[in-house]
């Protein structure tokens, strides 16, 4: 029972980070939200650091199973991708935009995570590319992992980006604008069908 109150405890940290932005949500205010004490949270939980390192864990482990859930889906390594970014994209509409600028700003304590993690998203993307371009949805001159690379810059721009927040852009508007054109420019006339196939679809 103790394990499934910590369950719930990131569970909802993550909702409520999300939802709100990270630094607005102190321990207090969780604690109330959930009806339990603060002893009871801080004996779980020592600090605010450790509780948003665990709700990075938990969303990683959804998005994981989530990605699983496509691949048992979609076999075709373009369309999976692009269902994947739309995945990325839909998650993004219920972000709160100070959420990633005070996990940039304020908690640099878990940088080790977040390189790890993008390393892994890179891989994962490059191993995408490769498949694409042996089926012929990506041109074949082009290098994997050059493709992968610059694709995470460009989404970088989300995070880091002051234009964005000065503008007031969505974060979904400008991650679909990335990858769509980004996808575009690198397909094969077979890869470019696909997409505006993909694009016709979402748009129905």
């Amino acid at each position: 029972m103790y394990a499934e109150l910590e369950q719930r405890i990131i569970a909802k940290a993550s909702e409520l980070f999300l939802l709100h932005g990270i630094k607005t949500i102190t321990m207090d205010y969780l604690a109330a939200e959930m009806g339990i004490s603060k002893r009871t949270l801080y004996e779980k939980f020592t600090d605010k650091e450790t509780l948003l390192l665990k709700t990075l864990e938990y969303q990683e482990t959804k998005a994981g199973e989530e990605r699983a859930r496509l691949a048992g889906e979609f076999t075709n390594p373009l369309e999976l991708n692009l269902m994947e970014y739309k995945s990325i994209s839909d998650s993004l509409r219920r972000i709160n935009r100070n959420y990633m600028r005070d996990l940039q700003k304020y908690h640099p304590q878990i940088a080790d995570f977040l390189a790890k993690k993008r390393e892994a998203d890179m891989e994962r993307v490059v191993q995408v590319m490769e498949k694409s371009i042996q089926q012929g949805y990506i041109r074949a001159e082009l290098n994997p992992r050059i493709l992968a690379l610059l694709l995470r810059v460009q989404l970088e721009v989300l995070i880091h980006s002051e234009e964005i927040e000065k503008n007031r852009f969505s974060y979904t508007d400008v991650f679909e604008t990335i990858v769509l054109n980004y996808a575009r420019g690198i397909a094969t006339p077979k890869g470019l069908k696909q997409i505006e196939e993909f694009v016709e679809k979402m748009n129905h």
